[in-house]
Parts: C-alpha cells; sequence; structure tokens
C-alpha cells in the first residue's frame, strides 16, 4: 500500500511538473542602461489546465525559469538568467459566449530578469541565442504527433553587444478562435523600438530536449534543436489545414480559411534587419483552435458620434471622445483599437482618447454563434486652430499703451477668445486688447465645433529710466560749467540732448556730459532717449554772475575816499571771506559780504601794511593780499 501512494504521489508530481497549461508564448530582451538589459518571458496559459501553487499543495504554474544565453557559432553557454514571474491578466475573448461554452480562458503571464553583458565578452559577429525550454504541450493538439509529449522552446538571437538593439516585441494576442469553414484573421504583428525591417513568416514550432520525466531544460549546449513532428499530411504550408491554409503577410498578419476543426500549434518567426542585414530573430509559440460556430450572426454594429454613423472622426488631444453604438441586453460587444482587443471595453460604449482605427465587435450574449465586427473608424486628431500674438509694442515706456492682436486681429470666424495677464484674466473675450501693463500675456483660441484649443504667450516689459540735474547753479560771467546729470539706469545706448543750444560747448548725442558758458541767466534742458524710445527729462537754471572786481589796496582814514575793502560785484557770489596777519591769525572773517572790512579786528585799528585773504565764491577760492594804508 505504501508503496502505490508514493507511486501516486510521483504521478502526481510530475502531472504538476508537466506544462500542458502553457499553450504559448515568447521571449523578449532590451537595454535599460549601459550594457544591461531586461529579459522577458512571456507565456500564455489555458486557464483551465493551469494550477497555481499554494502553501500546501503543489501547481504547474513556475515561479522562476532558467533562461540560458549560447554563442551562435560555437553554441557554448555564455550565461544564465534567473527570471521571475512579475505579473498575470487575463486576455480578452471579443465573443464571451462561444469562449465560456468552449472553456476558452487564457491568461498571460510575464517573467522578467535583469543581466551585464561584458561588452569585452559579448563580441561574436555571429551574434548570440536565448533559449527557454519546457515540457509538455497540450495532449488534444491535432496536428503535430504525441501532442502531449512534445515539448516546447522560446528562442531569441541578439547581435554583439556594440551594436546597441531591442528584439522586436509581439503585440498582445486577441482572445481569437476560428469559425470552421470562414475567412479569419489575427493580427500577430510586432513593433520595433529601433526601427530595424522586420520580415515575418510561419515557422516548425521548435520540440526541443524536453521529456515527461526531464520537464525543465538545462544548460547544456545543444548545436540544434529538435522540431515538433507534424502529423499525417500537415506540412508548415497547410499548418492549420483548409481552402485557403494559414498563411501570414508581410505585415504579420494571420489568415486562414480551415476546413476541420481542432486545436492548431504554429510559430511565427520574425527576422530583424538594419541597413539589408539580419541581426536578429524572434519567435512566438502559439495555439488556434478551430470550431464550428453557428451561423447565425448579429446585424453588423453602427458606430456613432454625436449620435451619428462615423467612419473618420477628428477630435481634440485634450478632449477625449465617446464612439458608441446601439445597446441590447443580448449583444456582448469587445471594442478593438488597431485590430487588437482593448482590455475592459466592453459596453457598447467607449471613451476615445487615443489616434488610430477602432471597431467593435458584436456577438451574442448567451449563444455560440458567429460574431460581426463593424466597419473600421479612423481617429485622428483635430489641428489645433492657429493662435499668434502680435504686440504692437512689447517695451513700454512711462504711461504708455500698446495693442495685442490674436492672429492679426482678424481671426477665421467659429473661434473665441480668452486673455490671461500673468495667469489672471484680461481684456475680454476680443481678437484685439490694448494692454498698459507689464507681464505675460497668454492667449487662448477655442474653436467651437470640436472644442480645441491653441495657445501663444507675449511678454510686455515696462521700461522707466530717469534723468536728474541740481535744480539750481551760479556761474561766473566769462567762465564755463560742466553739466553732468545723474541717469538710472546706466546704459551705452542712450542718445542724449541739450537744449537751447546758445552757450554750449558742444551739444552731443554720445554722451550725458556737457560744457556750458551762457553770457546771460539760461535753463538748460536735458532729454535721454532709450534704443525703445522711451524718454527722460531734467532742467537746471544757471545764473550768470558779474566778474568780481577785488582792490589791491585801501586807506580807513576817514576821508570818504577808499575807506573800506570794497569788493565790487560781489553781492550774491561770496560765501566767505577771511583775512590773516602776518603770523596767519584771522583778524577777520565774514560769511557773506554785505558789510565790508574797515581795517579793523576787535574793534581796534590794525597797523598798516599787507594782510593776506581767501574768498570762497560760487565754487570757487581766490587768494590774494590786501595794502591797507593809514
Amino acid at each position: 500500500m505504501l508503496r502505490y501512494l508514493l507511486l501516486f504521489f510521483l504521478f502526481l508530481k510530475s502531472t504538476f511538473l508537466l506544462a500542458n497549461h502553457i499553450v504559448g508564448g515568447e521571449l523578449k530582451m532590451k537595454p535599460t542602461a549601459a550594457n544591461t538589459f531586461e529579459i522577458s518571458l512571456i507565456q500564455y496559459w489555458d486557464k483551465k489546465n493551469l494550477t497555481i501553487p499554494t502553501g500546501n499543495t503543489g501547481g504547474n504554474r513556475d515561479p522562476d525559469a532558467d533562461v540560458y544565453i549560447y554563442n551562435k557559432r560555437t553554441h557554448q553557454l555564455t550565461d544564465m538568467v534567473k527570471v521571475t514571474l512579475r505579473s498575470t491578466s487575463d486576455i480578452e475573448y471579443q465573443n464571451k459566449a462561444c469562449a465560456t461554452s468552449r472553456s476558452m480562458s487564457t491568461v498571460i503571464g510575464i517573467y522578467t530578469g535583469s543581466i551585464y553583458l561584458d561588452p569585452q565578452k559579448y563580441v561574436e559577429p555571429e551574434g548570440y541565442y536565448v533559449v527557454w525550454e519546457r515540457c509538455c504541450r497540450n495532449s488534444d493538439i491535432n496536428n503535430i504527433v504525441d501532442p502531449g509529449a512534445a515539448g516546447m522552446v522560446f528562442y531569441l538571437e541578439f547581435p554583439p553587444v556594440a551594436l546597441r538593439n531591442t528584439s522586436p516585441e509581439f503585440q498582445l494576442p486577441n482572445g481569437q478562435y476560428i469559425c470552421n469553414k470562414k475567412g479569419f484573421t489575427m493580427n500577430m504583428s510586432a513593433v520595433d523600438a529601433d526601427g530595424d525591417e522586420l520580415r515575418y513568416s510561419l515557422v516548425t514550432p521548435m520540440n526541443g530536449y524536453t521529456t515527461t520525466g526531464n520537464a525543465k531544460g538545462n544548460s547544456s549546449s545543444k548545436a540544434t534543436y529538435p522540431l515538433i513532428t507534424w502529423a499525417s499530411g500537415v506540412s508548415i504550408s497547410n499548418v492549420i489545414p483548409g481552402s485557403s491554409p494559414l498563411a501570414v503577410d508581410k505585415n504579420g498578419i494571420l489568415k486562414v480559411t480551415s476546413e476541420f476543426t481542432g486545436l492548431y500549434v504554429f510559430a511565427i518567426q520574425i527576422e530583424e534587419y538594419r541597413n539589408g542585414k539580419k541581426i536578429g530573430l524572434v519567435r512566438r509559440d502559439f495555439q488556434l483552435l478551430v470550431i464550428d460556430c453557428n451561423d447565425e450572426r448579429p446585424e453588423q454594429p453602427i458606430v456613432m458620434f454625436n449620435a451619428q454613423p462615423v467612419t473618420e472622426v477628428k477630435f481634440c488631444p485634450e478632449k477625449p471622445i465617446q464612439l458608441e453604438t446601439s445597446s441590447a441586453q443580448d449583444w456582448f460587444y469587445q471594442w478593438q483599437l488597431n485590430g487588437l482587443n482593448i482590455p475592459g471595453a466592453t459596453d457598447s460604449r467607449i471613451t476615445v482618447k487615443d489616434t488610430g482605427s477602432y471597431s467593435v465587435v458584436k456577438s451574442f450574449s448567451k449563444k455560440c454563434s458567429r460574431d460581426t465586427s463593424s466597419t473600421i473608424i479612423r481617429v485622428s486628431y483635430s489641428k489645433p486652430p492657429e493662435a499668434v500674438i502680435t504686440v504692437e509694442k512689447s517695451v513700454l515706456c512711462r504711461d504708455e499703451k500698446t495693442r495685442l492682436l490674436a492672429n492679426g486681429g482678424t481671426p477665421s470666424p467659429g473661434l473665441n477668445f480668452s486673455w490671461k495677464l500673468d495667469n489672471a484674466l484680461f481684456g475680454g473675450n476680443d481678437p484685439i486688447i490694448t494692454a498698459d501693463k507689464p507681464g505675460l500675456y497668454n492667449l487662448v483660441i477655442t474653436e467651437t465645433s470640436l472644442g480645441c484649443t491653441g495657445q501663444d504667450t507675449a511678454s510686455v516689459h515696462l521700461e522707466l529710466i530717469s534723468v536728474t540735474l541740481p535744480e539750481k547753479a551760479s556761474l561766473i560771467e566769462s567762465r564755463k560749467m560742466t553739466l553732468t546729470p545723474e541717469i538710472s539706469p546706466p546704459d551705452l545706448t542712450y542718445t542724449y540732448s541739450w537744449m537751447p543750444d546758445e552757450g554750449l560747448a558742444v551739444n552731443t548725442l554720445i554722451s550725458p556730459a556737457i560744457d556750458v558758458a551762457p553770457l546771460q541767466p539760461t535753463n538748460y534742458t536735458i532729454e535721454i532717449t532709450s534704443s525703445n524710445g522711451c524718454k527722460a527729462d531734467a532742467t537746471i537754471q544757471i545764473n550768470v554772475i558779474d566778474k568780481m572786481h577785488i582792490p589791491s589796496a585801501f586807506s580807513p582814514n576817514n576821508d570818504g575816499i577808499n575807506d573800506t575793502f570794497e569788493i565790487f560785484n560781489a553781492k550774491g557770489q561770496i560765501e566767505t571771506l577771511r583775512i590773516y596777519n602776518r603770523w596767519g591769525e584771522v583778524i577777520y572773517s565774514s560769511t557773506g559780504y554785505d558789510v565790508p572790512w574797515n581795517g579793523t579786528s576787535h574793534d581796534e585799528p590794525v597797523p598798516p601794511g599787507i594782510y593776506p585773504y581767501t574768498i570762497k565764491a560760487s565754487g570757487e577760492t581766490f587768494r590774494g593780499e590786501i595794502l591797507l594804508l593809514r
């Protein structure tokens, strides 16, 4: 009894090790950093054969897998990558009733791992290949011999790492089946991140070296991988036999009109060419079921937008639209984009955010029969309305205004306008606004039909310049004075103009400082002009004073003649006067000079002699000597 129990448990263990739940898959490889690559193992599982491991029981879903890399010329092992299951998701079947009645349910599992490929090591000109092997296939496959004992090999080739490359990536397949004796198409295309040329072909799936007793591949070197054995009467030319056997076109689209029901396995191979040279290869191992379908089919669904049938729709990127078809409880819907099922899009309505070719597949919700697809609806972005701000003057002077024109001020009809200044609404909804403030102006033009918008921005700046001069200044007759205004902000591009011309030494346009020598009191004004045309001015009043006449001697003897040190034309000119004795002591001091010196110091007459003096007057200092006579 113990021996029989042991044999039973060994049988269960070997059963869980087999991979009859795997109905297809492929490998993927892409660079993620310098010489570092992500390897992906993608598997498609038949849910009814899938057993997920739990804490107490085993299962046939692998938690991880070993993927091997070999030199293509020598077939020697170069590296091993352990990939781990990262995610699972259901593949949508577009005919739920048939999928349910035939127990069709497919799950995708994605395993990933990372590896560094040494550029000094991976230099083989013929490149390298990546392999994952597993046993076994579904026992009910019709087009190969002994399918329950047949293994599977997922296979990919890549060039030396010096030639940076991402492998072609198959698009996820639709959940589909083939109705017998009816035309069938399926998208099996791939995208290539490098823009390389992709060439599609049908090839015989690989069988590899795994067996029911040794279900997982190993790292031993293998020059070739055995192919599966086709059933009698089957070859690569009629993998799914029929009036139009299975074929793939240059765009990766499968086509077939079958004659026999059953489950059929095949492989799609993509060869990757760059500049006419083959650099890589990837295979997808896959199965398709051919069933007898009820010839009854729903009426073709009509896709509508805004309650009108359409075949082409334009919309704004910022405003998703809704496509819809007629709805009833007896129908099931599956929307497609570019021929691929959109996960979860199974309602009679769909919100469209992306461009492409949309269609909806309509099927009975309660009985398995043929389904019907709508015509293709081409959805594209509408060109946004043109939005261009023209600013009549982008730099404003003090108290100045300018105009901002939307599309020249005479835009096309059917447009609405909105203006903002520094993100605050400004100026109303007209195509022309008047601006008197600096800042960032934003224009949004909205097309009234679809609501598409175009935007533009423009900056308006305020230039404030100033010039200052003293209010007044005095100048002795026949002398000159330099006028130097203070200008803010300083700028070498200003031009300058002085007025009037009388008494100007030079009226220059390139220098603000100027010499003046007026013959009479004059108001001088400077005007500065910036490169933007902004102006500022300032005025100074120049008083012309007669030249002072300072005597050389006087005689304070009270004879009424020359009794004081009288300076002629001194009124309003003298600021201070100091008179010194011969030892340098101040014997007389005066602020202003309203009363001339009478030859005394401390109310006592000073002796006759020569007395030095200093006179400060109108910004100048005069030094001399006065002779006092008795």
